[in-house]
């Protein structure tokens, strides 16, 4: 996937940009992305989807990422609104990937046609969470869970799974091959205790 894959969301999607500066609160406007580009096909069919959802509803776009990322293998998109910041805060199934959170903006809301356009939000980014549980991060790919890192699970293909692997072995044989000293120096950083 090219690397301009978050900047083309950003032109495309207003509400997708970024302020990476160090005042900036919001971990999407500071960090963007934390994926690889292998899910932007999601991504972008999420935001289109946001996009025509808000069009029909004839109100301007008050939707505010809060943070993308991968989590447990799958594609985490935490959300909020202009007048209902939301904090990033789920329940996740490592055994599934699924997440479990509340629907941001509805809690007192009684305006019935604002709680119909936030559930069906809800339910778009739903949608391409559980998309990213098939689709190779790294290359967008069909794809499945697996464990290839030590302790941890990613949605690769099985190609790309191959690559991190040769890619960890081949760290592993570096690691194995420096004198204890040139490890210490590379890999162990001395901490002051004062």
């Amino acid at each position: 996937m090219q690397n301009n894959w978050q900047e083309k969301l950003q032109e495309e999607f207003p509400f997708m940009k970024q302020n990476p500066v160090a005042e900036e609160k919001n971990l999407y406007r500071h960090y963007g992305c934390e994926c690889s580009g292998g899910w932007y096909d999601i991504l972008h069919d999420c935001c289109k989807k946001i996009t025509e959802r808000y069009e029909e509803a004839g109100v301007s776009i008050d939707f505010v990422p809060a943070q993308i990322k991968e989590k447990f293998g799958t594609l985490r998109f935490y959300y909020g609104y202009e007048d209902a910041p939301c904090g990033i805060a789920a329940v996740d199934n490592l055994g599934t990937g699924t997440s479990i959170r509340p629907v941001p903006g509805i809690n007192g809301e009684d305006n019935e046609d604002k709680i119909k356009l936030r559930r069906d939000i809800a339910a778009i980014v739903r949608e391409a969470e559980e998309k990213s549980a098939h689709t190779c991060e790294m290359c967008g790919a069909e794809a499945s869970l697996k464990k290839v890192y030590p302790g941890r699970v990613d949605t690769f293909c099985d190609k790309c799974a191959a690559k991190t692997l040769e890619r960890i072995e081949e760290k592993r044989k570096a690691r194995r091959e420096l004198s204890a000293q040139e490890y210490l120096e590379k890999y162990v950083k001395t901490v002051p205790l004062n």
